[in-house]
């Protein structure tokens, strides 16, 4: 490959993060440890990048290294696993969350921004506001991914510094001009049944299983209430459909001017990302057709909302 095509898919890749010049001329400085003249001589061309300096840019800006190269064809596009250990976070953990964060600050600048999910878990914007449920969501993934000895519900101690990032995720996410949660119709009975399941291994105590029910139908009270209204407290618009399909996981997306960016859930908590303007549209335009075929129970669905919630209580009061 031309070392001219090197430099102007690193180049356009950059820019995508940072429309602004002059910010765009300060991070880098910071990032590469640069005088801004020495800044300027490589994004005009004079002097290249080193392949160190690429590979910096590459790791704290999410940029794929494939899409650089060009190796990134129509069949393949490329996704990061962002590998958070959520309940013992080393500083590039919290680097990778509050890069997160940073991405969303960008969300109440934009009249036209939207997030969107389709989703087999409870909406993050709102679950991370409660923490039995979210520390239940953390010992699933625990118990998944974390030692052998399996530890149990108790033990999983939330560290004060993620929580405040959860709270700044909460805000931030609030800020979309329009939020779209297509639910699986199942995800409260597939929450159930994994508290369940570990109630039946001795993982979590009646005491435990109790203040998780009653935060389970506080959750479902507040859910009931924003959907009826159909906006957060600040004004964005918030849209709930229940979907006629089951989803294997959850799909997500974030869309400002500044970025297009796409999620997919795995191993309970972590997420793949990309910043791939092909995934997004084809994740965007999956979402459309899936709200076609989905029961929207905010606002004037009023009957449909009603039905879904109660039976939702029903579930939850199995436990």
């Amino acid at each position: 490959m031309k070392n001219d095509l090197l430099y102007k898919n690193l180049v356009a890749a950059i820019k995508e993060k940072f429309p602004e010049r002059g910010k765009l001329t300060n991070h880098l400085a910071d990032l590469l440890m640069l005088e801004k003249e020495a800044v300027y001589r490589r994004l005009r061309g004079d002097v290249p990048f080193t392949i160190f300096e690429i590979a910096t840019i590459a790791d704290k800006l999410d940029i794929s290294l494939d899409h650089i190269i060009g190796c990134a064809s129509g069949k393949s596009r490329p996704f990061q696993l962002k590998m958070v250990n959520f309940l013992n976070p080393s500083e590039e953990d919290y680097d990778m969350l509050e890069h997160f964060v940073d991405e969303l600050r960008y969300l109440g600048d934009d009249p036209d921004s939207e997030v969107g999910g389709a989703l087999n878990i409870l909406p993050q914007s709102l679950v991370l506001g409660y923490r039995h449920i979210y520390q239940f969501y953390l010992f699933k993934w625990m118990y998944q991914c974390g030692s052998v000895m399996p530890v149990k519900f108790s033990q999983i101690v939330l560290p004060d510094r993620l929580l405040l990032i959860n709270s700044e995720i909460i805000m931030e996410a609030r800020q979309a001009a329009n939020a779209y949660h297509i639910m699986d119709s199942m995800t409260f009975l597939y929450l159930v049944n994994d508290i369940k399941y570990f109630a039946s291994i001795y993982l979590i105590t009646r005491e435990e299983i109790a203040a998780l029910k009653k935060e389970l139908m506080v959750f479902l009270d507040d859910m009931e209430a924003l959907a009826a209204k159909g906006s957060w407290t600040e004004g964005k618009n918030v849209h709930f459909f229940v979907s006629s399909v089951n989803f294997e996981t959850s799909y997500s997306y974030v869309e400002t001017q500044h970025c297009h960016l796409t999620m997919i859930k795995s191993f309970t908590l972590n997420d793949a990302t990309s910043p791939d303007e092909a995934i997004f549209q084809r994740m965007k335009k999956w979402m459309q057709s899936l709200i076609r075929t989905s029961t929207l129970i905010s606002r004037s669905g009023e009957k449909d909302r009603i039905v879904f919630f109660e039976e939702q209580r029903r579930i939850v009061d199995t436990l």
